[in-house]
């Protein structure tokens, strides 16, 4: 056996969990639409995995609300009608709020913010990247460094199943990614401040335009 093929079979498979992040990703860059089939045979020669850990993954998905599971049909993404779509915005708002009032509050009182502040400059080195999966790479990096920043295990539970990424690949949010970027790394720098009053102010600004870019594409502008 070649060097190459033993180093091949050395590498670990994808876990459910990292199975999980990666449809979500690629819900959200457009590997995946809402809608669409998720088949197990698919999945498992995709990512090289057997059927148990496709259906472990399938399940979490469920839980997060991203998919549907029907007896005799399988799993399918979901989608989110505009009523739903305004009320994850909403859920959003409170949610995100919170994590960058928080943070900064755990900042301002001495909390290490190595890991956001690293995640904030990722976040604007990526700023105008043209590679649509870093931006949501750095993305998911930002939100994940929040909301351990901000200390609350709750409350990071709450923002995990949040659906607000089906509704930005369902929506075409992506497009607005450049736009989405300075608002994210203002909201960063705000938090790394310890400012919470400033970062829950730009956080709520934040989800209130995307609740603007809903309704423009309810109403086909």
């Amino acid at each position: 056996m070649s060097t190459n093929a033993q180093t091949s079979n050395r590498l670990p498979k994808p876990s459910a969990l990292s199975m999980v992040h990666a449809i979500v990703e690629g819900l959200e860059v457009g590997d995946y639409i809402p809608g669409q089939r998720l088949v197990e045979t698919e999945l498992c020669a995709r990512f090289g995995v057997g059927r148990q850990t496709v259906r472990d993954a399938l399940q979490q998905l469920q839980v997060r609300g991203v998919v549907s599971i029907t007896p005799n049909r399988g799993a399918t993404l979901v989608t989110l009608t505009p009523q739903q779509g305004a009320d994850t915005l909403k859920v959003t708002q409170l949610l995100f709020g919170l994590a960058a009032e928080s943070a900064a509050r755990e900042i301002a009182d001495g909390a290490s913010s190595d890991r956001l502040s690293r995640a904030t400059a990722e976040l604007e080195r990526l700023q105008n990247s043209t590679s649509p999966r870093d931006f949501v790479t750095a993305r998911r990096k930002f939100y994940s460094a929040l909301a351990a920043t901000a200390n609350n295990d709750e409350l990071s539970h709450l923002l995990a199943r949040v659906r607000v990424h089906v509704l930005r690949a369902q929506y075409g949010f992506l497009r607005l990614r450049g736009q989405h970027a300075s608002e994210l790394i203002a909201v960063g720098k705000k938090v790394l401040q310890g400012d919470p009053v400033g970062a829950g102010k730009l956080s709520r600004e934040h989800v209130c335009k995307l609740q603007e870019t809903l309704k423009e594409y309810e109403k086909g502008v």
